[in-house]
Formats: C-alpha cells, structure tokens, sequence
C-alpha cells in the first residue's frame, strides 16, 4: 500500500482534522474490558448498522477474524412472538475486503485510503506538512497499534462505504415493515485468543424518522471574510461532519466550499460551547454571498439544506476620531465639540455619533447620530453638570471607534439640597446606624456626618472623608453621664459647594443600668384599708414605682397591685381581706423598663374592728387604804380572745400596760402614786384579730 502511504501525505486539511479529534475526543486505550459497540439508523426500506470493537487488540484481531450478525424477529404485527425466529445474516463472517478491492475505492476516497493504509499498510508514517513534524511526535509516539486504530475508526465513521469495506458496516434489506428486530453482533475471535462481549442494537422499520434540518446558521460578515457557526450539540446523534455550500449569484447555485466535510468536533469531552464555527475567506468585498449548511451521518447520508444566510464584506474601519476642542459657550448651557478624521479613512466611514455621559469611564449613550462623515463640529446644548463627551466613527461595517472623552462642565456654584429624613437607632452594645435620603444631583459628590454629646455644643466630624452612601454605622460609650447623643449630616457637590445642614437628629442612649430601690418609710392598718407609705428612687430616670402583694405562707405568685408615677410615694390598699396576713414589696422602673430589685418585703395583717360591740361594762374603786385600785370589766360578745389594757398618768399618752385572758375580768394595780389621776383604756381582742371600741375611765388616786 505504499501508493495509497503518499495519498495520506497529501491530505493535510484531513488528517489535521483527525489529529485534533484524536486529541479531544479518545480516551486512554485499553483501560475497559473489550466490546462491540453497535449504533443503527433506519430508512424506509432498509436497516443500516454500524459497529466497532473498543480496543486495539481486539480491533487487530477482528479484522483477522471477523464479525457475525444474528437477527432474532421479536414482534410481527404489533405482537410478541412467542418463539423468537432466528437468522443468522452473516453465514460466513463479514471481514474487511481484500486489499485488491481497496485499489480503486482509495484512488477515489481520502478515507478509503486512509482506512486502507491502517488495515493493510507495512507502516503507518502519516506527515502534517511537507518538512514538518511527523505524526507520531504530535501523538506523543503512540504504539503503532493504537494509530491504526484511531485512524481505521475515524475513517469509517467519516464514510458509511468505508466502513463496509471495513467490515463495520451492514445493510439488513431482508425486512417487513410490520416486524422489529433486535440484532446481535459478535466477533468471531476464537476464546482462546480473547474474550470479546457482543452487542446488539433493537430496530424495525416503523422507528423510521426524517433527518432533521441544520438549525440557528449564522454569519458574521467582515472584511473579505465570514465567520458561520450553527448548533451542532442538538444534532451530535444524527451528524458527524457537515457540508457548507456557497452561492455567488443570489442563491441559485451553491458550490461545497471543500471536497472533504467539516468535521464535528462536538465530541470534546470539556465543551465551552454547543456550536460549531468555520470562517470562509470571500473573494471580494460588497458583494452578496449565500451560505447553507448540510450533515452527514455516520451512514452517508445527507440531510436538508438549512436556512440561508446571505451578507457581504465590508472592509474594517481602521481609524479613530479624536475631539481637537470642546468649548463652553457663554451661555453656560452650550458647548461645541470639535474633531478630526484621518483622510484616508473616508472609504471605510459610514457616520459619526456624539456620546455623552456623567462619568468618564462609563453609560456614555447617543445624543446625536447620524453625523455626517464630513461634519467635524456640533453644537451640543442642554448641559448638565458635569458632562463627557466622545465622537464614534462607525463604519460600513458596522464596527466602531471612539474618540477619548473630553470634558465640558458648566459653571456651578449652587450647592447640593440639605440632607433630610435623618433617622438613627443605637443598639445595647453602642452600634449606631444612621440613614437619610439620598440626593440625586448629577454632580452630587457624598456626605460629611457630625456627632455631639450635648445639643448645643460644637459637634466633630466623624467622617474622615466624603461617603458617598446615605447611611453610615458609628460606634459610641454607652457608660457616659450624658444619656443623649446628636447627629447632623451635610452635603457636598463634585465642586465642593456644600449644603446646609441637616436638622439634628437626638437619639437616645440604651440603658443598661437599672434604677435603684425604694426605701419603705410606714404602713397602717385599720379600718379595713391597709396605708403604704415608702422613699422614691433616687434614679435620674426613674419614672414608676410598682407595689406587688402576695398572701403569706402560700406559694401563689406576686401580684402587681399597683403602678404609681414617681414622685407619688404612698399606696392604700382597700382590696385586703381582714384576718389574712400579707406580704408586700416594691420595685422602681425606670424610662427604659429596667427594674430595680425588689425591697425586703413587709408582713401586714388588716384587723377585722367593723361592727363590734362596745365593752358592757368598766370601772375602777380606789381603795387608798390598802393603795390600790380595783378595775372590773363585763364583755358578752363571743369570739374574744384577749383582752388589751392601756395606763396613763395625767398629760402622757396612753402605752399598753397589761394583757388578759379571754376569761380575766378584773385586776388590781398597786403601781399607784399619791394624788395623780389615772386614764384606764380597755379593749378586747377576737380570734380574727379584730378589735372592739376603746372603753376608757378616769381615776383620782
């Protein structure tokens, strides 16, 4: 085969294709278990197969021994036979044909001659270019094994006829359109040479379906050149190579752009797009050329033609303007830019354009288009603030070229508006977050803030430069002597007129200490209401005081029974039930709901002295001889339990003197004094701790 050795030499459009696809898309050889690996494609009347063993060894020893097809008829008529009929296609095994027949076909076919040289040829020295590298160098020197077949494979996938003459290829004709078959493909390897797992693929014809059309063909026109690119991705099942076809007369013919097809290297394992792209070099400028597009499967067969896409080369715009002047005019409103275009680049100009924008990098749009390409001056008026300007040049082409901005601000001395709607909250931990509106002056620059402790003093700057944000996070002692913090905000344009500033936004500081305790100072019990009586914190911020009651010896809950405004400092209690003994406490809550700790409690009883009868009788006999006094007392009422006696000398109070039994009813007292008049007070105590009327006597003694 060394007539078809000099045939591959000269394909170098083909075989660099091939080195790129054996590059992207082969993965390490031999690493799996060997396999025959089936695809099929179905036409009206025929079943096409195309198969392939998955390494080189049993590639090697494949096309020594060939392959078997067996066909088993699974479903007649929509029903599934029962006994599965059986055909075994291939009697003999189908090999590659014999060199001889190569002959003719690989002086016709690049493949062919391709797959004939890695079937059959001594060696297997493939040349990229005349006095280049060779073929192995580029593969990594590669075993001459695994080239063959790369290279055999590929072929055959690029030519359904070459894979037939491979061995790799069948056409079933013997088929009803009322049947489907599952076929069986194996290699007729003997096991002692190698074990290689068959494949199969399930077909019949009613899985017939049209070649779907090429799709999303675009192209882009440029000087003397177009770049097409369509979606391969979508249709990778159905095509591997594709045929593109231009026209130079308004589509009425169209001529393949290559003898050889454009292959689909929408294999590559790390996709970065789903297209595919070629660039066509078109024989001259403004002139109209079509394109359309057709695949090629794996089975020789060509698809529709795809829509056109028609356009022409336009030669590329290669020069910018640039703006000599941009002056303010005396209106201060107006200015008129001027530039200059090389001459030479007249041919590729179509227009200018006048862009402007607020800043100097960026967002420049059109404000005049259409320039004409020999207008080098215009009036721009309407100035904002500040204002960029820059000239487009665009070509017939469609491309563009900027000119570098130039600069045009009117005189401004009008500060920005002063900052309003300052708002602020400061957490426990002094974090205070500060916002406002945002101004929205064209030459609007940022904002300065400003911080005191007291309204009324000078207040610092907390910014160390402009911000540009309406809000701002600042950080604060909250364990000061002042409980207030103030804020004010000012503005500044790019000019740095500065606006007034904002009203003063007081924010309170968080408090975290609570308030100190009341003091009790008295209480009182009687006539069924029980008197609290207490000192107020001494708390700044201070502002309730709460009173809380609880029955003694029972473990029910406090019970807040009162809420009063500092400085009210006392309390009556006209819900407590006589005979109960009560517990009562107090808590301060200052501005910011801390509470203080609760006081020591105090124990009350309310007596129960409603409605008691008077004692029925008391009286006193001085007995001067024996100096004493006798006092007797008469008291039916039931439910007594002691009863009370209170002595005083003439001009003191009364003090409680001595205590009876329930059953006592007299006593005499000897603690006595010559010529001193004696008050005597009785009362009587019951069980409920109510108390009759006070009996009162006087005695001269």
């Amino acid at each position: 085969m060394s007539m078809e050795t000099n045939k591959i030499k000269n394909m170098r459009s083909v075989v660099v294709l091939l080195l790129s696809f054996s590059i992207w898309s082969q993965k390490p050889i031999g690493e799996d278990p060997p396999s025959v690996q089936v695809m099929s494609r179905v036409t009206k009347e025929t079943i096409m197969l195309r198969w392939a063993v998955t390494t080189p060894t049993a590639w090697k020893h494949a096309n020594k021994y060939g392959f078997t097809i067996e066909r088993k008829t699974i479903v007649r008529a929509g029903e599934i036979l029962r006994e599965q009929e059986i055909k075994k296609i291939t009697p003999t095994p189908i090999l590659p044909k014999p060199i001889a027949a190569w002959e003719e076909f690989a002086s016709q076919n690049d493949y062919a001659a391709i797959a004939a040289q890695a079937i059959y040829g001594d060696d297997f020295d493939v040349e990229l270019s005349e006095g280049g590298t060779d073929m192995m160098s580029i593969v990594n020197l590669s075993q001459a094994l695994e080239q063959r077949f790369s290279f055999a494979l590929y072929a055959a996938d690029q030519n359904f006829e070459v894979a037939k003459y491979s061995g790799l290829a069948y056409v079933d004709t013997d088929v009803k359109p009322n049947e489907k078959y599952l076929y069986i493909i194996r290699t007729a390897i003997p096991e002692e040479k190698m074990t290689v797992a068959h494949g199969g693929v399930y077909r019949g014809l009613v899985d017939y379906i049209e070649l779907p059309t090429p799709r999303d063909l675009v192209g882009i026109f440029k000087d003397k050149s177009v770049l097409l690119s369509w979606n391969s991705t979508s249709l990778a099942d159905y095509y591997n190579n594709y045929i593109i076809e231009r026209s130079d007369d308004n589509g009425d013919t169209f001529t393949s752009l290559s003898d050889v097809p454009i292959i689909n290297m929408g294999e590559k394992e790390e996709k970065t797009t789903d297209r595919m792209f070629y660039i066509d070099s078109l024989p001259q400028n403004n002139k109209e050329y079509q394109y359309r597009i057709k695949g090629i499967s794996p089975f020789g067969e060509t698809s529709p033609s795809s829509k056109v896409v028609s356009g022409s080369g336009k030669k590329a715009l290669a020069y910018n303007p640039a703006i000599k002047e941009a002056k303010l005019q005396s209106d201060n409103s107006t200015a008129i830019i001027t530039w200059e275009f090389p001459e030479e680049g007249l041919e590729t100009l179509s227009h200018f354009e006048l862009n402007r924008s607020d800043a100097i990098k960026d967002n420049y749009r059109v404000v005049v288009s259409d320039i004409a390409k020999t207008t080098r001056s215009i009036e721009f008026k309407n100035l904002s603030v500040i204002n960029y300007f820059t000239i487009t040049a665009v070509g017939v082409d469609g491309t563009k070229r900027a000119s570098f901005p130039q600069m045009v601000q009117p005189v401004d001395d009008t500060p920005p508006i002063t900052p309003f709607g300052l708002t602020g909250v400061i957490d426990s931990t002094g974090i205070v977050q500060l916002q406002w509106n945002a101004n929205t002056e064209p030459d609007f620059l940022g904002y300065r803030v400003f911080r005191a402790n007291l309204e009324n003093e000078e207040f610092t700057q907390i910014t160390f430069r402009t911000i540009s944000q309406n809000t701002i996070v600042d950080t604060i002692n909250i364990k000061t002597l002042n409980n207030k913090i103030y804020y004010k905000v000012q503005a500044f344009d790019t000019r740095y007129n500065p606006s007034g500033f904002s009203e003063i936004l007081e924010l309170k500081k968080p408090d975290i200490i609570p308030p100190t305790k009341p003091v009790f100072k008295s209480f009182r019990a009687d006539k069924g209401i029980i008197e609290l009586h207490w000192i107020t914190s001494s708390s700044v911020d201070a502002s309730k005081t709460l009173v809380y009651r609880k029955e003694k010896g029972k473990e029910s809950s406090w019970q807040l029974v009162s809420e009063t405004d500092i400085p009210q400092n006392r309390y009556q209690d006209a819900t407590a039930i006589p005979a109960l003994t009560y517990l009562y406490t107090l808590v301060t809550v200052d501005e910011s709901g801390l509470e203080s700790e609760p006081v020591t409690p105090l124990t009350i009883s309310l007596p129960d002295n409603k409605s008691k009868p008077e004692i029925d009788r008391f009286t006193a006999v001085v007995n001067r001889e024996e100096r004493q006094i006798g006092i007797n007392w008469r008291y039916t009422a039931k439910g007594v339990k002691e009863f009370l006696l209170y002595k005083a000398e003439e001009g003191k109070q009364p003090t409680r003197y001595k205590i009876f039994s329930n059953t006592e009813t007299k006593f005499t007292d000897h603690q006595l004094t010559v010529n001193t008049r004696y008050t005597y007070l009785l009362q009587a105590v019951f069980d409920s701790r109510a108390k009759s009327p006070i009996k009162k006597i006087e005695v001269e003694y």
